[in-house]
């Protein structure tokens, strides 16, 4: 997919000259969906519609949007970009000792850097690799409390404990008091099929288990 007609926006703009010259190195089809004067909002070819990309005001982050309502981040890549005599630099990169500031001949090589190749680096390592999203809150989804998600990549994974209800479990309130003390009884899990050979997998598990049947082997996913 090439945009010929390029956004007037800096950072728009930017992105998609970027993306006309390398949409073909993501191991997953994206498609830009829309462009305009606040951001460029992209999508996950054959993904369902609740993962949804958002570039705007130097950040880039891939979404997930539940039931109507904004739910948590997978990945948010922000920066602080400030022009120096010597070129454009991060704000927020604190460089190790002994190292020097890394600096950018444009504002549009700093993006490069810092948004838009982590961002395919992201894609090709983790989302594409990933065989289901696991969607939670606590309680109830009617009344629900905290909320977030989680890309599983491979199927054993999904009967160990949930690494971000135990991290709750541990956080104390003002008063020492924990913030949560129930257990995974109180979450509420929606797991979502990413890929295709997972999807034809869970069928024919949901069907050996209507007829008492043993279950097939999962789908083999690439090694971690």
């Amino acid at each position: 997919m090439i945009i010929k007609r390029l956004p007037r926006p800096r950072l728009q703009r930017a992105f998609v000259l970027w993306f006309n010259e390398n949409n073909t190195r993501f191991k997953i089809p994206v498609r830009l969906t829309k462009i305009t004067a606040k951001g460029v909002e992209l999508h996950f070819q054959n993904f369902p519609g609740c993962l949804s990309v958002w570039l705007a005001n130097d950040e880039l982050g891939v979404y997930v949007e539940w039931q109507g309502e904004p739910w948590d981040a997978l990945f948010d890549m922000d920066l602080y970009p400030s022009r120096t005599p010597d070129g454009y630099k991060c704000d927020q990169c604190v460089p190790d000792e002994g190292e020097s500031v890394a600096l950018f001949p444009t504002r549009e090589a700093l993006w490069q850097d810092h948004l838009f190749a982590p961002f395919l680096k992201w894609v090709n390592e983790k989302l594409a690799f990933a065989g289901w999203l696991r969607i939670s809150c606590l309680g109830p989804a009617g009344d629900r409390g905290c909320t977030w998600a989680k890309l599983i990549r491979d199927e054993n994974e999904l009967s160990k404990p949930d690494r971000t209800l135990l991290l709750m479990q541990e956080l104390k309130c003002v008063d020492g008091q924990p913030a949560y003390e129930g257990g995974a009884e109180g979450v509420t899990n929606w797991v979502i099929p990413l890929k295709s050979e997972t999807i034809k997998w869970n069928i024919q598990v949901s069907k050996n288990v209507q007829h008492g049947n043993r279950l097939p082997n999962p789908p083999r996913l690439p090694p971690s």
